[in-house]
């Protein structure tokens, strides 16, 4: 299968992975030929990424590592909590317990499922962004920390920290929160009143470990002392934290958020991520992440630095930026009839680089 953006499908296409919205409603099946109905229909459904069949790769597994039902259901239950928190100022019991339910759907994912990549695709809805991006870097935080071997009780408890991240938000204006263009000094000031606001939250809510209140009130914090609203630096500030700080990142980086223009493409995000190891972010925590999330996941096409053309046939994780590339173009011979595997990692291809993706972005 070959992943692209949805801007860049066209009418006739065949899906080859069923396509979800945000909130993990199913709206196309596998096998259904996209024509201009059903096109339309997906871009006002604010679906960002889909997975179609390609026959030059038609042996690539390209499907997302946690399913989209249940992350599209994570965004739903963390909308309905903080809806329901803006309305009475309190989290409640029955939310809390639906936020650790889908948390724990997610960790048991990773025991029996090894198949699959983290999705790359940004959120491209900043009225949606509060909602959905919390749970995407969940989703990271958790691969991460399961290849550090964390057990299922760290593992949940990490996934609830980060789904309830911003959880102080809901104490916030909404025309703040929502805001395209510059913050004010004001509107700023507000906005990093959010850790603060959550770990308040939190604390008034008995029965939940201390320790995800502890996460979310430092999870702007700074590895070189230089966040807020603390400045503490180093190993004061919680390995939870630590690792949500990272995965929050990227997310907010690949995505169209509130208050940014610029989105990045996944390879950008982590060049950003490494540029700021020691700085931002605890060094081994970033060696960690960059190992895990692919550069360039399987099924983007990509061209090189030599014009070739090809599309990713293994993402190669843990050897950064490095991936196995089909070659289905080359210069001096055109489409090719018979692609073939080119892997980056090898010494004989050192001086071979991808320098762009297209169909994506």
């Amino acid at each position: 299968m070959r992943r692209i953006s949805i801007k860049y499908a066209r009418p006739g296409m065949m899906l080859g992975y069923p396509v979800f919205d945000p909130y993990g409603v199913k709206l196309l099946d596998a096998n259904v030929k996209l024509d201009e109905h059903n096109l339309k229909m997906l871009l006002k459904m604010k679906v960002n990424e889909i997975f179609i069949q390609d026959s030059r790769v038609y042996d690539v597994i390209s499907i997302p590592l946690i399913p989209p039902e249940i992350e599209g259901r994570a965004s739903a239950v963390l909308r309905q909590l903080m809806i329901e928190t803006r309305i009475s100022g309190r989290l409640t019991a029955e939310g809390m317990r639906n936020i650790s339910s889908v948390v724990n759907a997610m960790v048991s994912h990773f025991s029996f499922s090894n198949m699959g990549e983290p999705s790359v695709a940004g959120i491209i809805s900043r009225e949606d962004f509060i909602y959905i991006q919390p749970v995407k870097a969940a989703i990271l935080a958790l691969i991460v920390a399961h290849k550090l071997k964390w057990d299922k009780n760290q593992l949940s408890t990490l996934g609830i920290a980060t789904m309830l991240k911003d959880i102080g938000y809901a104490e916030l204006p909404e025309e703040i929160l929502r805001k395209s263009d510059g913050l004010t000094k004001e509107e700023l000031a507000k906005i990093k009143e959010h850790p603060a606001r959550g770990q308040k939250l939190l604390t008034q809510f008995d029965g939940k470990d201390a320790s995800i209140a502890t996460a979310i009130v430092q999870h702007h914090e700074r590895w070189n002392g230089s966040g807020y609203p603390l400045g503490i630096r180093g190993n004061r500030i919680s390995p939870l934290a630590q690792i949500i700080a990272i995965a929050d990142s990227y997310t907010e980086l690949i995505s169209v958020s509130p208050g940014r223009s610029k989105v990045y493409m996944p390879h950008e995000a982590i060049e950003f991520i490494m540029a700021f190891s020691g700085e931002y972010f605890n060094p081994e925590m970033v060696d960690a992440f960059v190992r895990q999330i692919p550069c360039y996941p399987a099924g983007l096409t990509v061209e090189l630095n030599t014009k070739e053309v090809g599309i990713i046939s293994d993402s190669k994780r843990g050897l950064v930026g490095r991936p196995v590339v089909r070659v289905c173009y080359h210069p001096k011979e055109g489409i090719l009839q018979q692609p073939y595997d080119l892997d980056l990692s090898k010494p004989e291809f050192q001086s071979k680089f991808i320098v762009k993706i297209l169909d994506y972005f």
